[in-house]
């Protein structure tokens, strides 16, 4: 604890903040609301950046760039660009885990239904299906 926490505690005045402190600050106190990342029907997106084919099925290597991806939803495997494929997500592992759903930025491996590895390509694109 440095001397300027001592005296001040958690809220430095903002003479003594940087500008990364500030607005991470004004964020925290005006914008964020703990849930506003869960979003159950929304829009959510995976780049592939590889495939692997296993005795048990196809999985997908690559990161969450958008929204959340949860075990069970029905997917859309886009190449370049253009519709190439329907699938749905059967398993989700992250660092060796499984587990039920991943999070933009999460760089994770998507088991995929009834898919096989010469569907998917690096750069692909997993576009979650909004439910209706």
């Amino acid at each position: 604890m440095g001397l300027l926490d001592k005296l001040f505690g958690d809220r430095r005045p903002d003479d003594y903040m940087t500008d990364d402190e500030k607005e991470l600050r004004d964020y925290e106190e005006n914008e964020y609301n703990g849930d506003s990342r869960i979003d159950e029907n929304g829009y959510a997106e995976f780049i592939i950046a590889a495939s692997y084919e296993s005795k048990t099925g196809v999985s997908a290597d690559g990161v969450v760039t958008e929204g959340t991806l949860r075990t069970g939803d029905r997917v859309e495997i886009v190449h370049n660009g253009a519709h190439a494929e329907f699938s749905e997500i059967a398993a989700i592992k992250f660092c060796g885990k499984d587990v039920s759903s991943v999070s933009e930025g999460s760089k994770a491996e998507l088991w995929l239904k009834d898919t096989e590895k010469k569907q998917l390509r690096r750069n692909d694109i997993i576009k979650k299906i909004a439910k209706e």
